[in-house]
Order: structure tokens, then sequence, then C-alpha cells
């Protein structure tokens, strides 16, 4: 009887560290995923305050990703700051989106768990540009 609680409870532990791992995964692709749509709608926008405030609500999102991910995804990314610093003075090109896409996709290729996860969802927002 002791044996089959002991049993129990470590499936119950077992199970719910699982599930935790998960929803911290599933929280960092949605906050990557809407990092790279608030950059799309940056590169879109009419003016450039109209872009810097997108640009501003796409770093808020990748602050929350080195929360999420232990990570500093601006030194996994390389040339992020640059790149967004262009996009937020407007006048932004599918050259400048696409050169996010392949450091990101660079910086997946090193890494797995939480920051495969939000890099995942980065390149699916920015899959969305135009």
């Amino acid at each position: 009887m002791r044996a089959r609680i002991i049993v129990m409870t470590a499936v119950v532990l077992l199970s719910a560290f699982a599930l935790s791992s998960c929803s911290t995964q599933a929280r960092a692709e949605r906050k990557g995923k809407e990092a790279g749509e608030q950059m799309c709608k940056a590169k879109d926008a009419d003016n450039a305050d109209e872009a810097g405030r997108h640009i501003q609500r796409a770093n808020d999102k990748l602050d929350d990703l080195a929360r999420f991910t232990g990570r500093n995804v601006r030194d996994d990314i390389r040339d992020l700051d640059r790149n967004l610093d262009q996009i937020a003075r407007g006048g932004a090109s599918n050259q400048d989106i696409n050169a996010i896409v392949r450091s990101t996709q660079e910086a997946k290729a090193t890494v797995s768990g939480n920051a495969e996860a939000a890099y995942d969802g980065l390149l699916e927002g920015l899959a969305n540009c135009d």
C-alpha cells in the first residue's frame, strides 16, 4: 500500500514537471511569434513614429523571451539591434526582415528547449511579412 502511494506520488510529480515545461515552451513560442509580428508591423508602418512604436513592442517581447529562455536573444541573433534600429527609422524593406530571419535560423540551430521554441515562434511571426 505504501509503495503504491509513493509510486503514484512520483507519477503525479513527474507529470506536473512535464506539463510545466511544455507550458513554458508554449509561452516562449507565443512571445517569439508576437515579437515577429510586431517587427512585420513596423516594416509596414506608414511613418517612423509608428514603426518605432512597433519596434518598442517587439523589444518588450524580446525581453520577455530572455526571461523565459534564460538567454539574451540579442546575443544569439546576429545584428538584431542594428536591423531593428533600421526598421524603426521607417522605410524598411524585405531585406531587413530577411536578415533577421537568416540570423534567427542560425541561432535556432545552436539551441534547444525553450530557446528553440522562442525562435520557432519568432520565425513563424516573421513568415507572415509581405
